[in-house]
This record gives C-alpha cells, structure tokens and sequence, in this order.
C-alpha cells in the first residue's frame, strides 16, 4: 500500500528492498489550498487579538467596578478606539516571519509571547506620542496584552493543527538517513504537527534499512526510496522541496558535498548535526568568511548572575501565589493522611541540592510508617520487582508501602506540594532537575552540571514520561534542562506539567 502524505501522491506499492532511485517514488503535486495557509493564520491572530481585546473590556466593565470605587466610565468606544492594534500585532508577526516558521509549539510560543509584547509596547507608544491618552483606555490596553498572551499561542496551536489536518498547513519532506537520527526526526514531525512536516520517505544506503524502512508510531511504514547517490533523481521525480539531512555518521567531507549538492535543488535544506546533548539555547552562529567555516558561540545562562536572580524572584513570587491559592487544598489532604492511616502527615528526607550540598525535602506522607520494611519483603520475594527497582529506583506495577490517600497522591503528584515551603526556603526551584537521593550520588559522576542549580519541583523529565523515564535518561534530560535553560524554558515546563498531571500518566 502506498504512504499517503494528503498533498495528492501518485505512486503505488513500495517493494521490500529499494536499492536505486529507479523505485517506484511519490510524486508530490502541490494544492493551491497551501496558499491559504498564511491568510487563515493571520485571521486566526486577528481574531485572538480582537478576543483580547473584549475580554479585557468585559473585566474593565464588570469586575473593576466591583472591587474599585469612583471609576471613570467606559464604553464600546474604546474598544472600537482600537481597531488597529490587531493589525499592528499582525505587521510584527509579519516581520519576525512568524507565518513561514516551522518550529515545536513551545519554541514558536516563547517567540509569539516576546513579538506580541513588542507589539503592545509599540502600541502604547504610539498612544502616548501622539497624545491619544484620552480616546485609549490604558487599562484596556494593558489587559488586552495579558489576554493575548494565551490567546494567540492557543488560538495559533489550534489553527496549526486544523489546517494540518485538511493538509494545508502540511508540507512534504524527504529525509536523509534512515537510522536513529532519522527516526528521531521521523518521530519529532509525528508528535508535533504544529509544524507540518510530513516526511514521504528516507534516503539510505543500508540495504537493511531499505528492506525494513523505519515505521510511525501508529505502525505505519515510511519507505526508503534508494541512497544517498540517488537524492537529486528523487527530488526531482518527487517534487518534493523541503529535505532534512539526518546522517551524522557521513564522513565530513561527504556530508559537505551531498548538502552542496542538494541546496542547489530545495527550497529548504536542514542538517541535523551530530551534536547531541550540547547547548542550544541562545547560541550564536558566526561566519569566518576566509576560513569558509561556521563558529557556534555557546552560553551557560545559569553561570550569570541577572539570569540566576531573575529566575530566582520568579520562583519566589509564584510560589507565594500558589501558597495562598492552594492552602484550603493542603488543608484537606492533610486531615485525609491523618484519617487513612497511622503516621505524621508529613515526609521528610534528605535529597541532594545546589553544589552538591544536602537539604530536608518535604512532601506529603504517601507511605506506611514501616515503608522500608515492607519494600525489602516485597523485593526479596519478586524478581520483576526488584529488576524494576533497580532500572526505574520506582515499583511501576504495585507498591506495596503506599496507602490508599498515598496512591491518589501520587497519581496527581499532589504528595510534592509541600515543596513549595522548599522553593521559600531557597532549598529548590520551581522548576529544575529532579531533587536526586544521597545514594543516587554515585550514579551522577558524570552528569555533575546537574548540581550547579537548585532542584526542582517539576522539570523536564516531568513532562518527559515522569516516572516511565529510565534513570539514565532523567540524568541526560536534567543535565539538557541545565545547559539550556531559559525563563520562558520554566515557563513552558510549568504549563506543561499541569497537562501532564491531569492525564496522570507515569505516575505511581
């Protein structure tokens, strides 16, 4: 059965093993639908912003009133007063060439969060030059800005998925390289078609890779079309534009003249190089143009002192909020503990902090009071057990130490709000790498980066799998989190972990 990628493919059964470009290859033809795809986007922010806009009216008319006296009265026609701010969100848009960027929805919504301010604060100059104070409401303005802020990426993470759907947002794409990296990338398009990639085959020499091509997660194949000498045949057959070169094990010189080759006839031409686990945050890309070589400056965020505050002051301000928000929560998991079984409400135990120094994490008590006792009954007397003990340092099937509040607890990661007294404290973050045991210490040798930061309540081997994470892998997912971290990174991983939470998964 032929793979069909939704943009019209004319081509049939995929033999077993394709060893030239001479194989039976899609021809892409292009729907004229595509072209709609930037227009729809733009309405979609439009309609975000003018949403904002209203929102931010209603809370001006209705909520203000209640809780401040003596307010100046408003009406429609600040809003209407407004009717270009829409459209100037939407020329910064244009500019910062959000319509053609293909990105992940988290790293496209850090850049619409940074444009629409940009846009707001250029919209409150403007008021302010020209003397518009009294025909614009600022108030108005300041929470259209809040509003919008969820608004567009909301809106524009709907809207992606939409015209993905109906194949207009959707592009077809060839890669290069059918093995790990490929199928990395393969796996990447699959899980987010926020960015509309829609791989139709691999390019490989490895006779084995095109006998058995690489499959999606739904069990679906994605055919070899021949090797690497057979690119330029392919793309031209295909018509494909958009090619990915996911081959880091190709010599440098060689993997240097196939891209050559080949950005002669894209339109889009990305190289995954090998430089897994590196930096990626803020790095820089520099010319020698002599040399005919690029330099990639890289930056360690956590080693200056304005990020180390700033990330600090945010830790410390939305945990007084979500202390006072979730106190009457607390309260009653609490008398739910006391209730369920012997044992103090609280857990304490000692974890692995900042600098390798040792701190008191506090959690709710999710266990019996002889926990320990019972894990050494229940690993002597179960192999599976004990083998799952030692991969995941979790029982993943049944845990025989928790209580029955203790399993509700754990399933929502409820038992981890006491942290929150941590994060005051200045013992942990918000959001870092996990806070690891003292007898884990021995395992983190060669992940020490780990240690530069303070711990986290969530990170992002949180919203990575939780604890279906094997341990090496929680390892490389802080030690990524620590060398690329960023605000908006925290941000995006908060965000994240309340989506990951309601669904419960990984979590025992």
């Amino acid at each position: 059965m032929g793979y069909d990628n939704g943009l019209g493919v004319v081509g049939g059964a995929y033999p077993g093993a394709i060893q030239s470009a001479s194989a039976d290859i899609p021809v892409v033809t292009y729907s004229k639908r595509q072209y709609l795809a930037i227009p729809l986007l733009i309405t979609t922010d439009v309609t975000a912003f003018c949403l904002s806009i209203i929102m931010a009216y209603l809370i001006r008319v209705e909520l203000f009133p209640v809780l401040f006296n003596n307010l100046p009265g408003t009406s429609w026609n600040f809003v209407y007063a407004l009717w270009w701010l829409p459209l100037l969100g939407c020329v910064f848009f244009i500019i910062d060439k959000a319509y053609s960027r293909r990105a992940p929805f988290w790293q496209e919504a850090g850049q619409i969060v940074k444009t629409t301010t940009l846009a707001f604060l250029a919209a409150a100059s403007f008021v302010f030059l020209t003397k518009q104070g009294d025909e614009n409401s600022r108030t108005l303005v300041f929470f259209a800005w809040i509003f919008s802020l969820f608004l567009v990426p909301a809106l524009r993470y709907f809207s992606k998925k939409l015209l993905f759907k109906a194949h207009i947002w959707e592009r077809p794409v060839i890669i290069l390289g059918a093995g790990e990296t490929g199928k990395l990338v393969l796996n990447a398009f699959y899980r987010e078609p926020f960015m509309g990639y829609k791989p139709i085959g691999f390019l490989d020499d490895d006779i084995l890779k095109q006998k058995h091509p690489p499959e999606l997660p739904s069990g679906e194949k994605v055919p070899v079309l021949g090797g690497f000498n057979d690119a330029e045949a392919v793309l031209a057959k295909s018509q494909v534009h958009d090619v990915i070169v996911a081959a880091p094990g190709l010599a440098g010189k060689k993997l240097v003249n196939l891209v050559n080759k080949l950005q002669r006839k894209t339109y889009n031409l990305m190289v995954v190089p090998d430089l897994f686990d590196m930096a990626m945050e803020g790095v820089e890309v520099q010319h020698l143009f002599n040399e005919r070589t690029l330099v990639l400056k890289l930056k360690n965020n956590l080693n200056d002192r304005f990020n180390l505050v700033t990330k600090t002051i945010f830790d410390i301000s939305v945990s007084l909020i979500l202390i006072i928000i979730l106190i009457p929560l607390m309260i009653i998991l609490a008398i739910a503990i006391k209730l369920d079984s012997r044992g103090t409400i609280f857990f304490s135990d000692t974890r692995i902090g900042k600098d390798g120094t040792e701190f008191i994490c506090y959690k709710f008590r999710t266990m019996y009071s002889n926990a320990e006792q019972i894990l050494g009954r229940h690993l002597t007397a179960n192999v599976m057990a004990r083998q799952q003990w030692e991969k995941y340092a979790k029982l993943k099937d049944y845990d025989p130490r928790l209580t029955r509040v203790g399993k509700f607890l754990r399933r929502f990661s409820l038992d981890e709000l006491p942290q929150i007294f941590n994060v005051i404290k200045g013992d942990m973050s918000l959001v870092g790498p996990r806070p690891y045991l003292p007898r884990e210490r021995g395992k983190m040798m060669e992940r020490e980066d780990i240690l530069i930061t303070r711990p986290g309540i969530t990170g992002l081997w949180q919203v990575s799998g939780r604890n279906d994470v094997e341990f090496t892998e929680r390892l490389r997912l802080d030690s990524w989190y620590v060398k690329n971290w960023s605000l908006w990174l925290d941000i995006s991983i908060l965000m994240r972990t309340v989506l990951v939470v309601l669904r419960g998964k990984g979590a025992y």
